[in-house]
């Protein structure tokens, strides 16, 4: 018997979500090296744009009045970007952590989504295994990332994307409840 189309579809948005979250959790890992390579570019441009400035104030007299609100005004935006785009050490600690952590619910929930296409037995059970752990964990990431009180922009972004998450492992697991799995059961009956 072939796979139903309800599961074709769900394996397909099962796959298709999980090697997202692979990527976003791959991203995570590699998170403190790239705000570090931030944090030295907004120095660079900061120092560079004061010497620039430090330097046309010197030469040309008449500019002088222009110039140095321009430089101040830079000085202040890269500052105010810096405190914006600031991460406390806790939650860099915490976001590799779910990084790697993520990335094995992102692993198992790619799983499912084959398992669904094969139509193994336990593949119905599969898929609410990893429907499940993917709510949880995006649970207590959003739930640990809110307890850093200096955590800011990134703990509200990540709680945010994981709210859609959790919206959309929602809508599966409604869908494959709702839907005949006797495909799935009859397959495990004929066999044995």
């Amino acid at each position: 018997m072939k796979t139903p189309t309800w599961a074709i579809v769900v394996g397909i948005c099962l796959m298709l979500f999980g090697g997202c979250s692979v990527t976003k959790n791959i991203q995570a890992i590699n998170m403190p090296e790239m705000l570090e390579m931030q944090q030295d570019m907004m120095e660079k441009m900061s120092g560079y744009k004061g010497e620039n400035s430090f330097d046309s104030l010197s030469t040309t007299s008449g500019s002088n009045i222009y110039e140095a609100p321009d430089a101040e005004m830079f000085k202040n935006m890269t500052e105010g970007m810096q405190k914006v785009f600031a991460v406390s050490d806790f939650t860099k600690t915490w976001t590799v952590r779910f990084g790697y952590i993520g990335l094995l619910v992102a692993i198992l929930y790619v799983l499912s989504g084959v398992f669904l296409l094969i139509k193994k037995e336990f593949s119905i059970k599969l898929v609410y295994l990893a429907l499940v752990t993917s709510i949880v964990f995006s649970v207590i990431q959003s739930f640990v990332l809110a307890l850093d009180p200096a955590g800011g922009l990134m703990a509200m972004s990540a709680g945010f994307g994981n709210i859609f998450g959790i919206m959309i492992d929602i809508i599966l697991i409604i869908v494959v409840v709702t839907i005949d799995k006797s495909t799935y059961f009859n397959n495990a009956e004929k066999t044995v």
